[in-house]
């Protein structure tokens, strides 16, 4: 239960039944509905309800504090219009990935944590280089800046005794 929120953090469902589906805090038609449509959610009496009960409560008096604002009543236009593209079928709700797939990965799921960094190619060929590690090191520390010469520490504002050489 302590991975449940980053399990669904990278997980979507497929909403079939929707007994397993929160209605505010799950993926599902790639949107998380509290992000997408705040005002309607602040109107919300349960946050943790399921996409089943919802669509089986005895109209919006019984889901939402009433009255709404108009901005608010245009989102639930539009989350009834996707509560209605949901079929009624008695399966279960499919969970995946949100890479698509069912089968857990730890590199895509790294991947999308950290996102995407474009690299410059002098990284990329220096750390496939066959140079001894120190020496790779060592050019990474130089390409980044971070060397300890006299310039960087005078810089940082560390006092020295002579800053010509370098």
């Amino acid at each position: 239960m302590k991975l449940l929120d980053s399990f669904k953090g990278l997980a979507m469902v497929h909403i079939r039944d929707g007994a397993s589906c929160l209605l505010w805090d799950d993926l599902w038609l790639n949107r998380v509905p509290s992000q997408r449509f705040p005002e309607l959610f602040s109107f919300a009496k349960k946050i943790h309800i399921s996409v089943l009960s919802t669509v089986s409560a005895d109209g919006s008096a019984s889901i939402f504090h009433l009255p709404i604002s108009n901005q608010a009543f245009q989102q639930l236009i539009t989350l009834a219009e996707d509560l209605n593209s949901v079929q009624d079928t008695d399966e279960k709700d499919i969970w995946s990935y949100i890479w698509g797939s069912p089968f857990f990965s730890s590199a895509k799921s790294y991947k999308h944590l950290t996102g995407h960094r474009v690299v410059h190619d002098a990284f990329r060929w220096l750390w496939n280089s066959f140079c001894q590690n120190k020496h790779k090191v060592f050019f990474w520390l130089l390409l980044k800046d971070r060397l300890s010469t006299r310039e960087l520490l005078r810089r940082k504002n560390m006092e020295l005794p002579d800053y010509t050489c370098v």
